[in-house]
C-alpha cells in the first residue's frame, strides 16, 4: 500500500506491517532535545524492493522543530497518479513487472494510528518433570543377527567339507631319496695294459724281422685297423733306434660305452746309428681310449695322441702370524714342551709317549737328532693352543737334513701341557 503522506509516514517500519502483530505495536517516541546535535542519530530506513523511495529527514518533517536557517519553501503536493515525489529527482519509478501485483489492487484508506503495545512477558515454560529411565535388563544370550551369522558360518563350513569330501583326490607326498653309489673302478688292469702296449709301441729298431715282430705284437693291444694304419710309421732303414725307459700312468677317466681314456707319459732313449753321441732322453705324452667289457678283456679303439703332461700348479702361500692373545708366558711355555717332545719323539717308546700326547701315538723308532723349532705360531682355538711349527731334523744314517711340518692342537692340563691332535 502507497503511504498517503509524508506526515503519516513512519520510517520505522513498511508498509506492510500488520496492526494486529504485538511486535508492530506503536512504540514511544524519543523525546525531543533542544538542539539538532545533542539528538542521537536516527536510524535511516534503507532502499529497498517494497520501499523504493528516499526516507524523508526527520527534522524536516515536523518531527523535530527545525532552526529558521533551516527553513525552507513548501513542497509541492504529492503526485498520487504517478506515485512519483517530484522533490527528489533520484527517485525512479519501477516499471510495471517490478512492482508487487497487490500494491494495484489494495485500496487507499487511511492509515490508522495504532496505539503501540509492549509485547506481552514471556511467562516462563513449565518444567517437565524428568521420567525416571527404565533401567535394561540385562539380556541373557546372544543377539540374532550374531547368532544367525554363526549358523551361517557353521553351515557353510559342513557344506565345504562335504563337498572337498567328495572331489578330493587321493595324494601321499612321497619322500624320494637320492642315494649316491660310488662306485670305485679298479684300473690297475687297464693301467697294465696300456703299460704293456707302450713298451711295445715305443720301441723299434732299424731292423726288418724285429720291425715284422713288433707289427704282429701291436695285434694283441690295438683294433686291426689301427695296426694296419701303423704298419708305415717305421721302416727298415730308418736311423734310430728306440728303447723305453720308465712310462707313467697320469689319469684313467671313465667314458661312455665302457672306454676309458688313459693318460700317460713315456721316457724315451733315442740312440741315432749315423752319430756317435750318448743316447738321447725324450719325454713325451700320450692318450688313447681302452675299451674294457664285461669279461675283463680290453682293447685300444684309438692310436695315441699327442696330449699335454700335467704342470706345477699355483698356490698363495698364507703368512701366518702368532695371535697377539697370547702372551709371551705362553709361548715360552709351549717352546720349551714341543723342544722336549720331539727330542723323544723320533726314538721314545710308546709308553713315553703317552706322557706327552692324548691317547698315545706310535713310536718312530728312527735314528733322528732334533735340532730346532723353525718359525712357531700360535693362535688360540676355543679352550686350545694350535701351534703351526716346522721341526728341524739330522738323519744321523743319510746325513741328511730333515724338515717335518706340524700342525698341533696342544691343551693344558694343570701345569702340563698335552698334544691333542696333530701327529
Amino acid at each position: 500500500m502507497a503511504r498517503q503522506d509524508y506526515d503519516d509516514y513512519d520510517y520505522e517500519y513498511d508498509d506492510y506491517e500488520d496492526s494486529r502483530d504485538h511486535r508492530y505495536a506503536e512504540r514511544p517516541r524519543p523525546r525531543y532535545h533542544e538542539t539538532y546535535e545533542d539528538r542521537p542519530p536516527q536510524r535511516i530506513q534503507e532502499r529497498n524492493d517494497r520501499n523504493y523511495r528516499r526516507p524523508p529527514d526527520d527534522y524536516r518533517d515536523g518531527h523535530y522543530p527545525p532552526h529558521d536557517y533551516e527553513k525552507r519553501e513548501p513542497r509541492p503536493p504529492y503526485d498520487r497518479e504517478t506515485e512519483r515525489d517530484p522533490h527528489y529527482e533520484n527517485n525512479v519509478r519501477l516499471a510495471k513487472h517490478q512492482v508487487a501485483s497487490h500494491k494495484k489492487a489494495r485500496p487507499k484508506r487511511p492509515r490508522k494510528k495504532v496505539k503501540r503495545q509492549r509485547p506481552p512477558k514471556r511467562q516462563p515454560k513449565p518444567v517437565k518433570e524428568k521420567k525416571p529411565r527404565k533401567l535394561k535388563q540385562p539380556r541373557v544370550g546372544i543377539r540374532r543377527k550374531t547368532t544367525w551369522l554363526c549358523w551361517l558360518i557353521l553351515i557353510a563350513s559342513v557344506s565345504f567339507g562335504v563337498y572337498k569330501n567328495f572331489t578330493a583326490i587321493n595324494k601321499h607326498t612321497v619322500h624320494e631319496r637320492e642315494v649316491v653309489k660310488v662306485k670305485l673302478t679298479d684300473t690297475n688292469a687297464i693301467e697294465a695294459f696300456v703299460t704293456d702296449f707302450a713298451k711295445v709301441y715305443y720301441t723299434w729298431e732299424p731292423n726288418h724281422e724285429k720291425l715284422e715282430t713288433r707289427q704282429k705284437d701291436l695285434g694283441k693291444f690295438m683294433l686291426n685297423g689301427l695296426v694296419t694304419l701303423n704298419a708305415d710309421a717305421l721302416r727298415s732303414d730308418i736311423p734310430t733306434t728306440s728303447t723305453v725307459s720308465d712310462i707313467r700312468i697320469w689319469q684313467v677317466e671313465a667314458k661312455k660305452n665302457q672306454v676309458n681314456k688313459v693318460l700317460f707319459t713315456v721316457n724315451q732313449q733315442i740312440k741315432n746309428s749315423q752319430k756317435e753321441d750318448a743316447p738321447k732322453a725324450i719325454e713325451s705324452t700320450y692318450s688313447l681310449n681302452v675299451m674294457k667289457n664285461k669279461d675283463g678283456d680290453m682293447v685300444i679303439v684309438t692310436n695315441p695322441t699327442i696330449a699335454a703332461a700335467p704342470t706345477k700348479a699355483k698356490a698363495t702361500e698364507k703368512q701366518v702370524q702368532t695371535d697377539s692373545s697370547i702372551d709371551a708366558e705362553t709361548t715360552s711355555s709351549i717352546t720349551k714342551f714341543l723342544t722336549t717332545f720331539f727330542t723323544l719323539y723320533p726314538t721314545g717308546t710308546a709308553n713315553e709317549l703317552k706322557y706327552y700326547v692324548d691317547g698315545g701315538t706310535k713310536p718312530l723308532n728312527k735314528d733322528y737328532r732334533f735340532a730346532k723349532l723353525v718359525n712357531p705360531t700360535f693362535h688360540r682355538q676355543d679352550d686350545h693352543i694350535r701351534v703351526d711349527a716346522t721341526v728341524k731334523f739330522l738323519d744321523t744314517e743319510t746325513g741328511m737334513t730333515q724338515y717335518s711340518q706340524y700342525t698341533l692342537i696342544l691343551e693344558k692340563a694343570g701345569t702340563n701341557w698335552t698334544i691333542k691332535s696333530g701327529l
